[in-house]
């Protein structure tokens, strides 16, 4: 089955990693207890190649596993799929994440239902050429927020990143509100010693072991950082791994891809968008303003929590129903 499957460790965005979770653990001789994949919830997924759907992973409630869909993909589909899962209270329905070769965090765009028809009707860049949409998963509380989790076998450690606005407020651009990785709008919490963060370590752990078995055991995770989200009751939803190291069963670091996206999109260090954009008139009505792709990624300084602003808000999300109509 190792065999069949596609490169293992990159930085920037881990695409791969989703048809890791997706493959069936057949080693049953192994102390591995869970066959089909790790338990854990992804929210739909759409991988996108040159901004065309790829492949479709989500989470069935009915099965308790994760789905994968490869066949009769349409940009049409997975506009219709995302919007019909998007929650009323909110004007934010998906996200795009995106890398390209060399990237140390990917370019993240929430996006409305507006924003989402004219991010995918424009051509890609370099950015945008690999990468993935994923329905927004909602928080319970005014604020949005992940939590990034960086796992060794021997250390983990774990950070709330949280936006500082309201993600209802009219007056800020969708991404403003809504970003997760940026300075400006958002904080850096540490997390540790609560039972969320233990949860959070041994569910890692679980699948570090997953991709260890279903590789054959010719994949060993040296180290992962992933963004998960919690929802209001408690369910734990992997939304998107931006680093992952695998090596062999002696602890040699395996060279992989350097960036994942590459494997997807087939771009290349010499290739770059040389299309001239501008930025456009933003609308406060009907659009949101879907960052240009020329801008490059919005990517944080890491800064200990003694330099950063503090905040006592911590909002559990809740997420609309993901089973397959």
């Amino acid at each position: 089955m190792a065999d069949n499957l596609p490169e293992l460790g990159a930085t920037g965005l881990v695409i791969n990693l989703y048809e890791y979770l997706w493959t069936k653990n057949n080693l049953l001789q192994t102390r591995c207890m869970y066959h089909k994949c790790p338990p854990v919830l992804v929210p739909d997924t759409i991988l996108l190649r040159n901004k065309q759907p790829v492949s479709w992973y989500f989470s069935s409630f009915k099965t308790g596993s994760i789905q994968r869909r490869t066949k009769d993909l349409t940009i049409g589909k997975v506009v219709e799929a995302v919007i019909r899962r998007q929650d009323p209270t909110t004007d934010v329905a998906s996200v795009y994440v995106g890398a390209a070769q060399g990237d140390v965090q990917p370019i993240t765009e929430y996006l409305s239902p507006a924003g989402m028809d004219y991010f995918l009707s424009t051509p890609p860049s370099r950015r945008t050429k690999a990468g993935l949409l994923q329905t927004f998963v909602l928080p319970k509380g005014t604020s949005n927020f992940i939590i990034r989790v960086n796992w060794t076998p021997n250390v983990c450690s774990l950070d709330s990143c949280i936006n500082i606005n309201k993600l209802a407020d009219p007056e800020l651009d969708v991404q403003d509100r809504a970003a997760t990785n940026d300075d400006k709008n958002c904080v850096l919490i540490p997390m540790s010693g609560n039972v969320l963060a233990t949860q959070l370590e041994r569910l890692c752990g679980c699948i570090a072991e997953h991709v260890h078995l279903a590789s054959s055991q010719q994949f060993k995770v040296m180290s992962m950082i992933i963004n998960f989200k919690i929802d209001s009751e408690d369910r734990v939803w992997l939304l998107w791994c931006e680093q992952l190291e695998v090596g062999d069963d002696a602890g040699r670091l395996i060279q992989g891809s350097k960036a994942d996206a590459r494997l997807l999109g087939d771009v290349s260090d010499a290739e770059e968008d040389m299309s001239t954009e501008h930025p456009r008139k933003q609308h406060k009505e009907g659009k949101d303003r879907s960052r240009r792709d020329s801008r490059g990624p919005r990517t944080p300084t890491r800064k200990s929590s003694s330099g950063r602003r503090k905040s006592s808000k911590y909002a559990e999300p809740e997420v609309v129903d993901s089973d397959e109509e």
